[in-house]
């Protein structure tokens, strides 16, 4: 209840501030008091199904919720990412129904990331399914083609690309 309490104090000693979500608590969200200068969703399913398979949600109503959130992001007035971390033969592919999906946050960029074999998911996966950074750049292609975006930057060591509107501003720390 006092997140944005800090975030008006992270603003105020001059802080930058991120916030990330799964997306599960859109009223959260709304009902912020101060905005983050950076807020990430993580949209990590393109649909309900492989939603309820991947993100195993603790409660129902999660994918709803997530829809919510996304509906919220355009009202926000501060920077938006939706996150897309993608898993080699669960979740990569679907591009037209993940660009539904980003069309609906209209955020102001998505950020595609290979997921990486480590912690707690090595439990439910292996190291095949650690996209290549080619696979993390054609599915951005894909959706930026869908949205009439750009793929602003990209970091292969890391396996993500970041999708804007071209000519967007954005500032990456080497």
């Amino acid at each position: 209840p006092h997140l944005g309490e800090f975030i008006a104090l992270c603003k105020r000693k001059g802080m930058t501030t991120f916030l990330v979500t799964n997306g599960s608590i859109p009223k959260a969200l709304a009902n912020l008091s101060s905005l983050p200068s950076q807020l990430y969703v993580t949209v990590a399913a393109p649909n309900k199904e492989l939603f309820k398979r991947i993100c195993v949600p603790q409660f129902d109503g999660a994918w709803e919720n997530l829809m919510e959130t996304l509906e919220l992001l355009p009202s926000l007035s501060t920077r938006t990412v939706i996150r897309h971390t993608l898993v080699r033969d669960w979740n990569l592919g679907w591009e037209d129904e993940y660009a539904r999906l980003d069309e609906i946050a209209s955020p102001t960029f998505i950020e595609s990331k290979g997921y990486v074999f480590v912690g707690d998911s090595r439990t439910r996966m292996t190291i095949e399914n650690m996209p290549s950074h080619s696979s993390v750049v054609e599915f951005s292609r894909r959706i930026a083609d869908r949205l009439s975006l750009e793929i602003l930057a990209e970091r292969e060591d890391s396996r993500v690309t970041l999708i804007g509107k071209k000519g967007s501003k954005l500032k990456i720390v080497e």
